[in-house]
């Protein structure tokens, strides 16, 4: 026998529904199946008859829809370039500030700081994830010429 799978995506499962099923296989029997194959991380048992009467009714596609939901107003480009101004005039801002100032959950204001431009919280200030070029040609030996001299005067024991 198999080694168990316990790492699987909702997809994967959908796949083995849509080959057993047209073979004539009930879906308790598919359910479990799966749970032997996939452990704790199967679909449940109503799941695999929703997708049992999916296929049945000549659905072959295992992804999900797109959903209607909500749109999002909150992360719009005007927003992001605006958060970004603000953060490279005053590298010290907060997530709330932020949020605040645009009149956003502290979460769209996080997902605008992290996610769209790229920056991290360092020493209290907003810095790119990435080093330009510039920092490092010019700022960087600086940096570490300082720090060279800094050591070397501490006696280390």
């Amino acid at each position: 026998m198999a080694a168990p799978l316990f790492v699987s995506t909702k997809e994967e499962q959908r796949d083995v529904i849509r080959y057993l099923w047209p073979e004539g296989v009930p879906g308790a029997e598919i359910h479990r199946r799966l749970s032997a194959q996939y452990g704790d991380s199967v679909l449940p048992q109503r799941s695999v008859n929703e997708w049992i009467e999916k296929f049945q009714h000549g659905r072959t596609i295992v992804k999900d829809e797109e959903r209607a939901g909500r749109p999002s107003t909150s992360i719009t480009d005007s927003n992001v370039e605006d958060a970004r101004a603000m953060i490279l005039e005053n590298r010290r801002v907060t997530i709330d500030e932020v949020a605040n100032h645009f009149e956003i959950s502290h979460g769209s204001a996080y997902d605008i700081i992290h996610n769209r431009l790229g920056f991290r919280k360092v020493c209290a200030r907003w810095v790119p994830k990435e080093l330009t070029e510039e920092h490092r040609t010019i700022v960087w030996p600086s940096v570490n010429a300082y720090w060279t001299a800094m050591l070397t005067k501490v006696k280390l024991f």
